[in-house]
């Protein structure tokens, strides 16, 4: 079921996120979201609105969950927290496999009430990974 719903979300993306008329014309793919090296990642709302961070850097990208919760709050007219994100999607330039940091991010996560997808987007498989399908790090 799972995998079925990681099919379909780029769809709802297009239908439903706060993206520019012109951005929706040219996404159609997970692997269109990380179009360059640097990690970034996306944060994906029930209501399908999202937000993207970076650090620029190849290999990390830094979110601290509790400063998260509390921009998510400031969001004028929404009131979000943890408990309203659906989908969290990074991406790995090289590897697979969630990194011990990736999996402290989704403990936290789950601490503050998440409870949606946390994915991996792998440019070198083009491939997107749930870290519930394999606990021990690559998905399906």
């Amino acid at each position: 079921m799972r995998k079925i719903i990681l099919a379909i979300l780029p769809v709802l993306l297009i239908l439903g996120s706060v993206l520019s008329a012109e951005k929706k014309q040219l996404f159609n793919s997970w692997q269109e979201l990380f179009p360059d090296q640097v990690e970034r990642i996306y944060i994906i709302m029930k209501d399908r609105t999202f937000f993207e961070h970076t650090d620029h850097y190849e290999n990390k990208i830094n979110v601290n969950i509790g400063l998260l919760e509390e921009d998510l709050k400031r969001i004028k007219g929404k009131n979000y927290s943890i408990k309203d994100i659906a989908v969290v999607i990074h991406n790995h330039l090289k590897g697979c496999r969630f990194s011990p940091d990736d999996r402290k991010q989704y403990r936290r996560l789950k601490r503050y009430g998440f409870n949606g997808f946390f994915l991996l987007y792998c440019h070198s498989t083009k491939g997107v990974y749930d870290i519930e399908e394999n606990k021990k790090g690559r998905g399906k």
